[in-house]
């Protein structure tokens, strides 16, 4: 599979946990539906918005929703802060109850189970009208995410995935070139050079579960695509005992051995603050983190940075993320109002004030000029957003926080792929 298709084999892969859904998602009421739009002219009074979809992790978000209310006076935006961990009740509570938001943040490639559920507007008809004048205005892998049965449910606003920030100066020092794209072996390599001839720590991840992972999980995405498995991956298909998980964890242990890893003996118990301090004070090569931080950080640095993609185990990079976005409910009281107030929060204006922030956007319409950005913004293209570890907390805990670590502390490799299998099998029966 080739990166090209990474998204029409992610759109399979969407389809297939659609059981039965084929038409019955809601076709809830095009731009001429009838809704309300701006307020009620008898009355004088404003049609009300309820936006579920303030998230504060974005430090671009205030800003964005005072822009949002100056800009459509029309409407009484009412600006709710979203809590991730209780999205999905809170989702499904305010519209099983008759009176939901009017627009929800939500990931545009978790979209499957409110579709199935019949909980979504279908968005097509407003993004596809007037030529897909709306529809043009998004990066086209990004917008994809959030389509099912060819029908678009969620429109994205911005990406995540990680990246590597490379220190240049460092590089030059141990006499390598930052290279956009790596193997596995020449990231080793790099490594060797770096610990060799500079004073620095060749590469840094924080230790935190949602970032260590990052090793094993494009590890074996990468390893299995090379074979023309990553959708089995997806779908929990590939057993423990497959050779990707053993291949990609002894690599890891390689990694972790040669003291490659920052900071050395201490590399599994490393903050993210701790190696975002270690690379601005010139102590590491390679930094692990989002693309949604590299701006900021290689603003902050007193050094030349390059970012680059994360080092391919397999034939060729595979990058796990996806997309921040925002859903219409089937039973919103004003579909018509909530596409107009989406259209002003996505467009040009607002959303080149998420890019001040250092945040890559989803409008392709917006010119970046930064060459950091412009960068990251290429790596798109790799975007696969289907991992099977997320289907049961039981296995997502194992999985992200405890196999790599047990692994690299000694337990033996039997045990650390008996305890994933049983995990998969658990969540996938």
């Amino acid at each position: 599979m080739t990166k090209k298709r990474y998204f029409g084999a992610a759109l399979m892969i969407a389809l297939s946990l659609i059981v039965g859904a084929c038409g019955g998602a809601a076709d809830k009421a095009p731009a001429a539906s009838g809704g309300k739009t701006g307020g009620d002219a008898a009355s004088g009074e404003k049609v009300k918005i309820k936006f579920f979809g303030m998230n504060m992790a974005y430090t671009s978000m205030e800003g964005m929703g005072a822009e949002l209310q100056k800009k459509l006076p029309q409407y009484d935006i009412e600006l709710l802060t979203v809590d991730t961990g209780t999205i999905d009740t809170a989702i499904r509570t305010g519209i099983a109850g008759g009176s939901p938001a009017d627009i929800y943040f939500y990931w545009p490639q978790n979209m499957a189970n409110i579709v199935k559920d019949k909980l979504a507007l279908d968005l097509t008809p407003y993004l596809e009208a007037n030529g897909g004048e709306w529809k043009n205005t998004f990066t086209p892998e990004l917008l994809e995410l959030g389509q099912i049965d060819g029908k678009y449910y969620n429109v994205p606003f911005g990406s995540a995935y990680p990246v590597i920030l490379v220190n240049n100066e460092i590089f030059e020092q141990a006499g390598v070139e930052p290279k956009e794209e790596m193997t596995w072996q020449e990231f080793m390599a790099i490594c060797e050079q770096i610990k060799q001839k500079t004073s620095a720590s060749p590469f840094a991840v924080s230790s935190e579960p949602d970032r260590q992972s990052w090793l094993i999980r494009q590890g074996v995405m990468s390893l299995s695509n090379g074979d023309g498995k990553l959708e089995a991956l997806a779908h929990g298909e590939l057993a423990a005992d497959s050779g990707y998980y053993e291949t990609a964890l002894n690599n890891i242990k390689e990694l972790f051995e040669k003291r490659y890893w920052y900071p050395g003996e201490g590399a599994l118990n490393i903050t993210r603050d701790e190696i975002n301090a270690a690379f601005l004070q010139g102590k590491v090569g390679m930094l692990a983190e989002v693309a949604g931080t590299a701006l900021s950080i290689s603003e902050s640095a007193e050094f030349d940075v390059t970012v680059v993609k994360w080092p391919a185990m397999g034939p060729e990079t595979v990058l796990l993320g996806g997309a921040n976005g925002y859903f219409i409910p089937a039973n919103a009281a004003n579909p018509d109002a909530a596409v107009e107030v989406l259209k002003t929060l996505l467009g040009q204006d607002i959303q080149s004030i998420h890019l001040s922030h250092g945040y890559p956007p989803a409008n392709r319409t917006i010119k970046v000029e930064n060459p950091v950005l412009q960068q990251i913004m290429t790596f798109t293209e790799d975007l696969y957003p289907f991992e099977f570890h997320t289907k049961e907390a039981k296995l997502k805990s194992y999985y992200e926080g405890e196999m790599v670590p047990n692994y690299l502390m000694g337990l033996n490799i039997k045990e650390v792929l008996g305890q994933l299998d049983k995990l998969r099998q658990d969540a996938f029966k």
